[in-house]
């Protein structure tokens, strides 16, 4: 009877999601390294025995991890009949992304479900990019505008710095809070962005820090005037004005995970004006972990589709 075939069908589904589930309930590598779920450990530092509730924020947490994730990868069945997943065709995969843009999303999600890859991921980014770009570049050029411009009567200069370096600042303590595949997702998203605002102000910057040594060596009120002129004009022109129209805005979104990693890809592509800049923003640091998690090697998804009951 038909019938009777769908029954025994949603039964047979149903005990192979519950085995799912409990295999990742029991994954606590994964749950931990990847979903960042804390989780309670007892006095001898042993993982204690999950509580309802937090099954089901795991379980969340995993949805929510596969829902980004959907436009990548895509579940089958095995020889076994056993749920697995693997990358969307090659050819679907470049229709979505472009050929660079997919063989990013490739590594980025091989990185992203890899526990031990996630924090090495996370620290190329600062150490390749974002020191420069921020803690080298834009921070100290920001810190510096808020000292000087009210003594040079640019108090409103001063305050749209103040609010940038405020903003941006509290991006990053932001991100810095996430963990797991959150973290790598928000960290590279961070690492285009800055990218994007570098190529833009980059200029300014080196244009600032020349004005600066040529005041550190002719202290005269003649050179003081020139460098406020130079600057009035070129803080409202570019610099201060990206920052306080653009910059945080479209930090905002590379950061999330609520819009799937398609949408996720095409917010990075159409905010930066192009696919290069993206892969300058993360080509070479996730280049560094190819021949870890490329080559053929298999991959595991085995916690794909793991849904609560």
């Amino acid at each position: 009877m038909p019938e009777m075939h769908l029954i025994m069908d949603g039964w047979r589904g149903y005990l192979l999601q519950e085995h799912k589930n409990q295999a990742l309930l029991e994954d606590t590598t994964y749950i931990t390294g990847v979903l960042g779920v804390a989780l309670p450990l007892t006095e001898s530092g042993a993982v204690a025995p999950l509580s309802e509730e937090l099954k089901k924020q795991i379980l969340h947490e995993q949805m929510l991890f596969e829902s980004f994730w959907d436009d990548a990868v895509q579940t089958v069945k095995d020889t076994a009949g056993k749920l697995a997943g693997k990358f969307i065709d090659a050819a679907a995969g470049i229709k979505k992304f472009g050929e660079e843009g997919w063989a990013i999303i490739q590594q980025l999600y091989r990185v992203a479900t890899n526990p031990d890859l996630i924090p090495n991921f996370t620290g190329a980014i600062w150490k390749v990019n974002l020191r420069h770009k921020w803690r080298s570049g834009l921070k100290p050029i920001l810190e510096d505008l808020i000292q000087r411009l009210p003594a040079w009567d640019m108090p409103n200069f001063a305050s749209i710095a103040q609010k940038a370096l405020d903003a941006i600042n509290k991006i990053i303590e932001s991100v810095s809070t996430l963990s797991g595949w959150k973290s790598a997702i928000a960290t590279a998203g961070l690492s285009i962005g800055f990218t994007w605002i570098w190529d833009k102000v980059k200029d300014f910057v080196e244009s600032y820090r020349a004005w600066s040594k040529k005041l550190e060596s002719d202290e005269s009120e003649g050179m003081a005037e020139q460098f406020k002129t130079w600057l009035k004009a070129a803080v409202n022109s570019t610099f201060l004005n990206i920052l306080k129209t653009q910059f945080a805005g479209m930090i905002e979104k590379l950061i999330s995970v609520s819009t799937g990693v398609k949408g996720w890809w095409d917010t990075a592509v159409s905010a930066v004006g192009g696919v290069q800049l993206v892969i300058n923003a993360l080509g070479t640091s996730l280049s560094r972990f190819r021949r870890y998690t490329g080559g053929g090697k298999k991959i595991n998804f085995s916690k794909l589709n793991a849904t609560p009951t």
